[in-house]
């Protein structure tokens, strides 16, 4: 039987490959290198519609229109029996009803954060899903008060076995004694464009303060190359190496990290790497924002933990100096915010099966 995908975002991506993988059923939709890997037929490339704030979606409005149109013909020419939708919020919240009205049964693996952003979605994103796969404990009584057939299932990001670090840093050439700095910008073009500069400012303060002490830029795969070489030269002209890998791959070999929101502060934890994290957009996103927020807290980890342990720059606080105060702090009281991390990740554990197997128990009854 064949299985649809939207997985719109790099996080997406390496959520739904497992499970497709998993599943063993002819997938095809829109994802990235992770899903194309995975067997699935990548018909449209996320790295097309990739972009946060205003600005970015406006300019993408007429790609991403072409992409729904694209999956619905493509969901009746190949007869799918099924759809795995994987965040990537507005575009799956407007896909996700007109699948199910054409007869696929619709399980939304992390679905929009309704505890964080605009609550009032809820009954309306119920009616467009036949299951629910969720990341976070808190989340499954909320949905399933709102009809949902949810199963908390874990998130793959804090079951993963990480490498041994001295394994990781002699691959990476990174001297045993050092003290390192991971630079995570974020994955998509928007975040990088935001986020890249300060960083390496910031890392330029920590160099002057600390010593033996050095960096690496990770560099995400779902970049596409122009963004991956603008990277590399800005990384270069500010003495930086570059790393072209998976945040998981590499990470335990660094102490700290400088993170962009999202799943890769949750991937540090996993780690046992301690985050700051930041984020900045443009001004017209930040306003919305500011209207539609409802948590006070943006990262992950903190998220999990009900409390600001790790620290957070937003906005006007994040500043080469703001960075470079908190990454030293976090340096000086590493083995402190080392067992904050693995807080993190016995808070969220769930049962041995993996998440992806979970969520591709969920959805074999319809693929039989």
């Amino acid at each position: 039987m064949t299985l649809l995908v939207s997985a719109g975002e790099a996080s997406g991506d390496a959520l739904a490959a497992p499970v497709v993988r998993e599943l063993g059923a002819r997938a095809f939709g829109l994802g990235g290198r992770a899903l194309g890997d995975a067997g699935a037929d990548v018909v449209i490339d996320l790295a097309s519609l990739t972009g946060m704030g205003i600005g970015a979606v406006v300019a993408r409005a007429p790609a991403i229109a072409r992409a729904a149109r694209t999956l619905l013909s493509q969901a009746k020419s190949r007869h799918a029996r099924a759809a795995l939708l994987v965040g990537y919020s507005e575009f799956n919240a407007w896909l996700a009803p007109r699948l199910r009205a054409r007869g696929l049964k619709v399980l939304w693996y992390a679905p929009p954060q309704i505890w964080a952003w605009r609550k009032a979605r809820a009954p309306s994103l119920s009616r467009g899903v036949d299951r629910m796969a969720l990341l976070f404990p808190f989340e499954e009584a909320l949905w399933q008060r709102h009809g949902v057939d949810a199963h908390f299932v874990g998130h793959p990001a804090l079951e993963r076995v990480s490498p041994p670090r001295d394994a990781i840093r002699q691959r990476l050439g990174l001297a045993p004694w050092a003290e390192y700095v991971a630079i995570l910008p974020g994955s998509r073009p928007e975040e990088v464009k935001h986020h890249l500069g300060p960083m390496l400012a910031a890392l330029g303060i920590l160099r002057a303060e600390r010593g033996a002490l050095d960096a690496r830029v990770i560099v995400a795969p779902s970049l596409d190359r122009g963004v991956s070489d603008r990277i590399g030269r800005e990384a270069t002209a500010a003495g930086v190496a570059v790393v072209l890998s998976s945040a998981p791959s590499v990470l335990p070999a660094f102490d700290v990290a400088l993170a962009a929101s999202g799943t890769v502060t949750l991937e540090c934890a996993a780690a046992e790497v301690p985050p700051v994290i930041g984020y900045r957009v443009g001004p017209v996103t930040e306003l919305l924002a500011r209207r539609l927020l409802e948590v006070e807290l943006i990262g992950l980890p903190n998220l999990i933990l009900g409390e600001r342990v790790f620290p957070e720059l937003l906005q006007a606080q994040f500043t080469a100096e703001a960075l470079a105060e908190e990454a030293g702090r976090l340096l000086d009281e590493r083995a402190a915010f080392v067992r904050a991390c693995r807080d993190v990740k016995a808070s969220s554990r769930r049962d041995p099966l993996e998440s992806s197997k979970q969520v591709a128990r969920l959805m074999a009854p319809w693929l039989s």
